[in-house]
């Protein structure tokens, strides 16, 4: 009989977790003042009690061949003819409870029961009591209940869980059998595709890490995707999280699975979007303000069953399901994450300190890792252990709260105090930005007090809009920096900017010990992409471990089918203006030997559009901000059919990796630069941060990045054995070893080559 342990919070909350959404308020003490008023309640109970007393009961749920062990601590308990069970909660409202939160009490309930079946009590006093931080009872609510009266309310508790277990086991029984059958979805494997799919099954087996490079068009994505899935069949994981970088990323994964969806296979697939996508009514997600969020508790059960009846739990079918039972689809599709077999989705959802789904990555090691396009998590993860105190922004939002509330309210007040911490820094008074020795204590207190402040007025109406800047931006960098701190200082540079409005920054430099940390308890992590070299250096970077593997897979496509020609141009900054005249010649000699579809890619949207002036062709022109139907029009002529067409683009952007052009979508592509980062204080700070760690500053901070950047934006051209192409590399560093060692194996640079000669014989 298989044995399933479970805690009596896990439980009530399946049933009793509120009615409405209550996303915003609190206090970031909260949880550490809990902690505080329980201890401090536990001691001033005197003789006779006893605290965190352990509790647990078996229940055999016998046709699913399943015994529930269902296990928790109570809170303060004293013996007696009537024992008292005492579930205690902090309370830090001006006014005392009126009555008990129902998952409160229904907590003590729990405790009573398994107490009257553990020692055959007739009945016992459950009480809640409410207590301040230092451990004052702020209300007490008693209940005398019977033997039969506990039981009759655990049950009501207990069997809507083991329902909807039952539904998930059944549908796994389906799911299992549908995987177990499950063939390759191609009529055989490309050249080191196989090799591939056992590095990911290893992996997950042995429960580490993989770092894969991949070429790009080899099918990363299904030789990823299914050994993960036949190891999800065989109980080696629960569930598979397939993270991206972009949105535009997902559609490989998403191709993969409506291919084995051609055979017959039952795989719960969910795709989840942002929540600006994904709500109907951009508001506050609080009951007072939308409709959706009022209730949503009480309605998403009906919705969640409804849709378990589904295989695709794409967001078009989470908003329809969503609509008819009139619930918030994003909190619903958070709900489908807990039972998704797979889930797809952006890396933050698993990996940000902020943002992952608490539910999945906070209580369960049994989930699996596949990160496509893995070259960005660096960079990525360095975001989301940053943060930010942006005065600019923050005195904005104080006109906000001056106008509205006026000058003597909380939230004013706690803005001027970080406000003049940002003015008393210790800098020079003539610089522009620069590297703090350390932080203030006064910076520290004022950043925790804004943020508390935040919290405690996140239901109160301020025009917000009027400031001209998004609350939420401020507020996640402001938690961002406040959660920053709470890390080892030596993993992070202080950054700041701005002489007479500063920023200041909590830059993190050590990406590597915590990509190591939350991927640790995880069943099997595989990093893949085109782009990973040098692969051993990536795997040091993220923290890769020796027992952890690298896997490179070679180019499966013909050599020969991808000319790669380099020319001298020198596009450093102080030298573009003089460059453009000959970038330009490149472009347009391409253009001549064959009209086709073309893109060239620049460093920078300047260095572009002076180029695009002296261009003379017809061309499109990628600018800044465009919006999802905008970047679908500038793809357009890239579809089949499509006209020859050039397009001038930014390195590193949105259509420098994670689109997919097969066949003779895209003729050719032109790279101008090596793609450094720009020179900044940021990226000079990495500079020196691995110059004295690895003894190569430049290499990591700038040629590293730069070179995978090049390499995304050539993979655009060749996608499948037939593809042919060309790529022009516009810089005479590419002919620098340092350089060349960077480049993908299978590239073969000339310097010299006939365009005519090549498009001939395609």
């Amino acid at each position: 009989m298989e044995k399933i342990r479970m805690a009596v919070r896990t439980l009530v909350e399946f049933t009793l977790h509120g009615d409405d959404i209550l996303r915003l308020g609190g206090s970031l003490r909260e949880m550490q003042d809990g902690m505080l008023g329980h201890k401090a309640r536990q001691a001033l109970l005197g003789d006779g009690w006893q605290s965190e007393v352990p509790l647990g009961i078996h229940i055999p749920v016998e046709e699913e061949d399943v015994e529930l062990h269902i296990t928790g601590r109570m809170d303060a308990f004293c013996d007696g003819q009537v024992p008292v069970i005492e579930e205690i909660k902090l309370w830090q409202h001006k006014e005392p409870p009126l009555q008990p939160f129902p998952a409160h009490e229904a907590q003590a309930v729990c405790y009573g029961h398994m107490l009257c079946q553990q020692r055959e009590l007739p009945q016992v006093l459950i009480r809640v009591a409410y207590v301040d931080r230092k451990g004052v009872l702020r209300g007490q609510f008693d209940t005398l209940l019977t033997a039969e009266e506990c039981r009759g309310r655990f049950n009501d508790l207990l069997l809507p869980y083991i329902r909807r277990m039952r539904m998930l086991r059944s549908h796994r029984r389906a799911r299992n059998a549908s995987l177990h059958a499950l063939q390759f979805p191609y009529d055989g494997y490309r050249a080191g595709q196989r090799d591939m799919a056992v590095q990911v099954y290893t992996a997950i087996r042995l429960q580490r890490r993989l770092f894969a490079s991949m070429p790009t068009g080899t099918g990363k994505s299904v030789a990823a995707l299914f050994p993960a899935l036949k190891a999800l069949g065989e109980g080696l994981t629960s569930q598979v999280y397939y993270l991206t970088a972009r949105t535009t990323q997902r559609q490989g994964a998403l191709e993969a699975v409506a291919r084995m969806h051609r055979q017959p296979l039952h795989l719960w697939t969910l795709t989840l979007n942002a929540k600006d996508k994904q709500c109907p009514d951009q508001t506050v997600c609080h009951p007072d303000f939308c409709p959706r969020a009022k209730g949503h508790f009480l309605r998403d059960s009906a919705a969640i069953e409804e849709i378990m009846q589904e295989d695709d739990w794409s967001p078009e079918a989470i908003r329809r399901v969503a609509d008819k039972h009139n619930i918030c689809p994003f909190e619903f599709s958070l709900a489908l994450a807990e039972i998704a077999d797979l889930t797809i989705c952006d890396y933050n959802y698993a990996l940000d300190p902020a943002v992952h789904i608490q539910r999945i990555f906070d209580r369960s090691a049994d989930v699996t890792l596949l990160i496509d396009e893995a070259h960005n998590l660096l960079s990525r993860v360095r975001d989301m252990l940053s943060g930010s105190i942006e005065g600019g922004r923050i005195r904005k939002l104080r006109t906000v709260v001056g106008k509205a509330a006026g000058r003597k309210h909380r939230l004013y007040k706690a803005m001027t105090a970080l406000l003049k911490a940002l003015d008393d820094l210790p800098v020079p008074e003539d610089a522009e930005e620069g590297r703090l020795s350390a932080i203030p204590q006064s910076l520290d207190n004022a950043a925790a007090e804004l943020a508390d402040a935040f919290m405690a007025a996140a239901n109160e109406s301020f025009p917000w809009d009027e400031a001209g800047e998004r609350l939420g931006d401020t507020l996640l960098a402001l938690l961002g920096f406040l959660r920053a701190r709470r890390r080892d200082a030596a993993e992070y540079a202080f950054l700041w900017q701005g002489r007479k409005t500063r920023t200041v920054y909590a830059f993190a430099l050590e990406v590597g010990a915590y990509f190591r940390e939350v991927t640790a308890p995880l069943s099997g992590v595989v990093c893949f992409s085109a782009t990973m070299e040098p692969l051993e250096d990536v795997k040091r970077l993220l923290g890769g471990e020796e027992e952890d593997a690298c896997f490179a897979m070679p180019s499966p496509f013909p050599p020969e089918n991808l000319l790669i020609l380099q020319q001298n141009v020198n596009t450093r900054y102080q030298h573009r203006e003089a460059a453009c005249g000959q970038i330009a010649s490149a472009i347009r000699r391409l253009w001549e030997s064959k009209p086709g579809r073309y893109m060239a890619f620049f460093p920078s949207f300047a260095f572009m559009n002076r180029v695009a002036e002296q261009l003379d062709l017809p061309c499109q022109v990628q600018f800044s901000g465009m919006t999802d139907e905008e970047r679908r029009d500038f793809l357009a002529p890239y579809q089949p059919g499509g006209e020859p067409t050039l397009s001038l683009c930014v390195l590193g952007g949105i259509f420098a990796e994670g689109i997919d052009l097969p066949g003779d979508a895209l003729d050719g592509v032109v790279i101008v630069g090596v793609g450094l980062p720009q020179v900044n204080l940021f990226q000079e700070t990495l500079r020196d941060y691995y110059e004295e760690t690895l003894q190569g500053g430049f290499l990591y901070a700038y040629m590293i990045p730069g070179m995978q950047k090049v390499a995304q934006a050539v993979g655009r051209v060749i996608r499948t054995e037939t593809d042919r192409g060309v790529a022009i590399l516009l810089d005479d560093r590419y002919q620098q070893s340092g350089y060349r060692r960077l480049m993908p194996a299978h590239w073969r640079v000339q310097q010299e080559a006939d365009l005519g000669d090549f498009w001939a014989k395609t």
